[in-house]
C-alpha cells in the first residue's frame, strides 16, 4: 500500500493523487473523481464522475428460441441500463415466455406484438435491505405452509421471493458497474448475491413438500431467524464466533436419509442452508481481515 503525507494549505487538508494511477485513467486537471465514504471509515476514489450517461439497449433476436429470449430479458433487466427493447423477427405467443420461472416477477417489462420493452429507471442501492425483506417473506411462507393454505397463496409468496432475488442481482450488478452508487464493497456485494441465490434455491425445494413436517418447518424458521439477526445493523454482530455458532445450528439438520421425493427436497433445503452458513463464515473472516 502506498503511504502519502497529508498536506495543508490554510485550513484545507489534501493529498496528491498517484501519478501512475492518473495516467492509467487519463486524468487531467479537468477530470472529475468520484469520492465515496465506505462503512469501515475509509474513502474510495473512482476515476469517473458520479453521474453516468443512461444506457439504452436494443436487440434483434429470433422468436423461436424462447429459453434464450427469457435469459436475455432477465439479463437486460438486472443490468444497469435505463431502458431496453427487444425486437423479434415475428410475433410470438408470449404466454410461453411468461411461463418461465422469475419472468412474472419483472416489473415494468411490457410485451406487445413482436416487441419487448422496459422503460424503467429503477435503481436499487441497498441489497442488504432487500435480502432482509426476502428473509421475512420466506418466514411468512413457512407460516402459510404450516396452516395448509391454498396453493395460490404459496405461489404468490414464491413470486415475491423470486422478485427480491432479481432486485438483489440488479443492485449487485449496478454496484459493480458503478461503485460510487453503492455503500457496499465489492466483496460484500459478492456475498449478498450468493446468499440470495441460496435462499431462492431453498424455497424452490421448500414449495415441493406437499405435507411438511411441522417440526422441520419450525427448525428452518428458527435457522432463518438466526440468519436475519446476523444481518441486522449492517452485519455489525457478524464475526467468526457468531458465524460458527450459526453453522453449528445448521449442522444439527444434516442427518437426512433420502427415501422419497419429500426427503430429497428436505435434503436440498438443508444443503442450501449449509451453503448460506459457508458464505456467512467467509464474510466473517473478511471482516476479521478488515479489523486486523
Amino acid at each position: 500500500m502506498d503511504t502519502r503525507n497529508v498536506q495543508q494549505t490554510g485550513e484545507m487538508l489534501y493529498l496528491y493523487l498517484p501519478t501512475r494511477w492518473c495516467k492509467r485513467f487519463n486524468l487531467s486537471a479537468k477530470s472529475k473523481i468520484g469520492i465515496q465514504s465506505l462503512p469501515n471509515g475509509s474513502l474510495g476514489l473512482y476515476p469517473q464522475s458520479i453521474e453516468k450517461k443512461p444506457a439504452h439497449l436494443s436487440f434483434r433476436v429470433q422468436s423461436d428460441e424462447t429459453d434464450s429470449l427469457y435469459k436475455l430479458i432477465v439479463a437486460a433487466y438486472i443490468s444497469p441500463a435505463s431502458t431496453f427493447k427487444i425486437t423479434l423477427d415475428k410475433e410470438i405467443d408470449f404466454t410461453k415466455v411468461l411461463n418461465q420461472k422469475n419472468l412474472v416477477s419483472l416489473e415494468l417489462v411490457e410485451m406487445d406484438g413482436n416487441k419487448i420493452s422496459c422503460e424503467s429507471s429503477l435503481q436499487v442501492n441497498d441489497p442488504l435491505s432487500i435480502l432482509t425483506t426476502m428473509l421475512r417473506k420466506i418466514r411468512n411462507l413457512l407460516l402459510v405452509m404450516q396452516k395448509d393454505s391454498q396453493k395460490e397463496l404459496i405461489e404468490r409468496y414464491e413470486e415475491e421471493i423470486d422478485r427480491s432475488k432479481l432486485l438483489i442481482e440488479k443492485s449487485v450488478v449496478s454496484g459493480f458497474y458503478n461503485p460510487v452508487q453503492t455503500t457496499y464493497k465489492a466483496i460484500e456485494l459478492h456475498h449478498l448475491s450468493l446468499l440470495s441465490k441460496s435462499l431462492e434455491r431453498m424455497v424452490d425445494h421448500l414449495i415441493l413438500i406437499e405435507k411438511p413436517n411441522l417440526l422441520f418447518i419450525k427448525k428452518i424458521s428458527d435457522s432463518l431467524n438466526e440468519f436475519q439477526k446476523l444481518l441486522e445493523n449492517q452485519c455489525s454482530s457478524l464475526n467468526c464466533e457468531t458465524a460458527l455458532e450459526f453453522n453449528n445450528k445448521i449442522n444439527l439438520l444434516q442427518k437426512i436419509k433420502v427415501e422419497d421425493v419429500t426427503t430429497y427436497s428436505i435434503k436440498r433445503i438443508v444443503r442450501a442452508l449449509n451453503a448460506i452458513s459457508e458464505v456467512i463464515i467467509d464474510w466473517a473472516v473478511m471482516k476479521e481481515v478488515e479489523r486486523s
